[in-house]
């Protein structure tokens, strides 16, 4: 059997680069920013496996919403025939072939609730896409994972392999190499991480950053997506919301009370730091929920100021990408576009593999105005929506790594258009706060719990109030 590759699909040179260290050292961390080619590198890494007999078996362990993309990217750039089988819940059936290579792609919430399963397919390449899913060592998942570390040809992949810090590295790993850092978590935390603050359990910097990074280079390859593609300009702006005069009372009463009084007698409260952000960002998307569970509906501003931005691009014939947090916040995005006959998607917890695929291949190929509008933590991760170049943050969560995955899905290489991102954000709120530290790639968690007093004065100082 030869052993020249030819590819179906012209690569990048990072790409070359890439599958050269891959096939040389059997192992590789692919931690390229979103959109700079990761998956058209596993697709030539395994064809190329197989065309050399040395692979028959690739397992892909995936979040849910991207199963649909490796279907594409294998149809795109596989020279090979080859089985594409999803591994779901319900599978009974374990595919087998003498002469094509099998590619199986689960959910990583799947795959460690069936490990029967796995082991009689017997995986010779098993892939970790989005692996800062397994970065915490004690969940289910990474646990599962570290069992297969012993198979021939593994890889992790993901842009924001370090969305907490550098101990986010070792459960990743623990994986790709079990041999680079041990299999002590406590050992590694010794060695690289410096704790302090409450009990000493906070952590607040680290030491020997260089062996670590040196360490990480040994198996890892970076790729920034400024360095290696040409995408225009993106531009990132903040679109000021002022809440109701009724939502304000609410929004502050929430901020320092903690504890708001709702129609028919039912309240809501926060009972901790993270709560009392969730309440807040709520009420200024529009919608809470009583501690009795039902839905309040307190201000329409920032719903208003979404509607006319959609309004106005879709004069333009724009395709529109929208990342909210909440459901109601989804629901009501979801519900305007249909009201005002723009073909609407969606991608949001509970949605199916199959419709979310369908919606992003509709939005992604047809013509004219339309919306899709994605709940950041389901659509943010993993797909491709660069045939629009505007987007509209209704609300996000907290954490970085998420926001980071979000705009990028746009952002990516393909996209041929200067792109514009619109933050709503409420005038005086919680909003400010989170979309400074987004920007300025921090989380505001992280920034918090190291100084809890953080959050009080940055609540003070929007609201004009002097607490010195």
């Amino acid at each position: 059997m030869s052993n020249v590759y030819k590819f179906k699909t012209k690569p990048w040179k990072h790409q070359v680069t890439g599958l050269k260290r891959a096939l040389k050292q059997g192992h590789l961390g692919v931690l390229w920013e979103p959109g700079t080619g990761k998956t058209k590198l596993v697709v030539d890494w395994a064809c190329a496996l197989h065309q050399q007999g040395k692979l028959q078996r690739l397992l892909i362990i995936c979040p849910l919403s991207v199963i649909g993309v490796w279907e594409d990217e294998w149809s795109a750039h596989s020279p090979l025939p080859y089985f594409f089988y999803p591994f779901t819940k319900d599978t009974k059936k374990i595919p087998y072939s003498k002469t094509r290579l099998i590619v199986m792609v689960a959910n990583y919430d799947v795959v460690w609730r069936r490990p029967d399963h796995i082991k009689a397919f017997d995986p010779q390449f098993i892939v970790a896409d989005e692996s800062q899913r397994i970065k915490k060592p004690s969940a289910r998942r990474s646990r599962f994972l570290r069992r297969w570390s012993h198979v021939p040809y593994r890889a992790i992949l993901t842009g924001t392999p370090t969305p907490k810090g550098f101990m986010d590295l070792y459960s990743q790993w623990t994986f790709l190499n079990p041999k680079r850092f041990g299999t002590n978590f406590n050992s590694f935390k010794n060695e690289y991480i410096r704790f302090g603050g409450f009990k000493g359990y906070q952590i607040m910097g680290y030491r020997n950053v260089p062996d670590l990074l040196a360490k990480v280079d040994e198996d890892a390859m970076v790729v920034r997506s400024d360095d290696c593609l040409d995408i225009p300009k993106a531009t990132f702006q903040r679109v000021p919301v002022i809440l109701e005069p009724e939502a304000r009372k609410a929004y502050d009463k929430m901020a320092y009370e903690l504890f708001l009084e709702l129609r028919n007698g039912e309240v809501s409260d926060a009972a901790n730091v993270a709560v009392k952000i969730m309440r807040l960002q709520q009420i200024t998307g529009g919608w809470i929920k009583s501690d009795e569970g039902n839905l309040h509906q307190i201000s329409t501003a920032k719903l208003f100021a979404a509607q006319e931005r959609l309004e106005d691009l879709w004069d333009g014939d724009e395709r529109v990408v929208v990342f909210a947090r909440f459901k109601p916040e989804v629901q009501a995005l979801v519900d305007f576009g249909i009201r005002s006959g723009i073909r609407t998607h969606v991608i949001r917890g509970g949605v199916g593999r199959e419709e979310r695929d369908q919606a992003r291949r509709s939005f992604q190929t047809e013509s004219g105005p339309s919306l899709i509008v994605l709940q950041i933590q389901s659509g943010g991760l993993g797909i491709t929506l660069h045939a629009s170049s505007q987007v509209i943050f209704y609300s996000t969560t907290h954490a970085l790594d998420d926001y980071e995955q979000a705009w990028r899905r746009v952002h990516r290489g393909g996209q041929l258009r200067p792109q514009r991102f619109q933050h709503l954000v409420g005038v005086a709120t919680i909003d400010v706060d989170i979309y400074s530290n987004l920007r300025a790639k921090k989380n505001i968690m992280d920034v918090v719990m190291k100084n809890p007093k953080i959050l009080a004065k940055a609540l003070a100082s929007n609201l004009g109030i002097d607490e010195t």
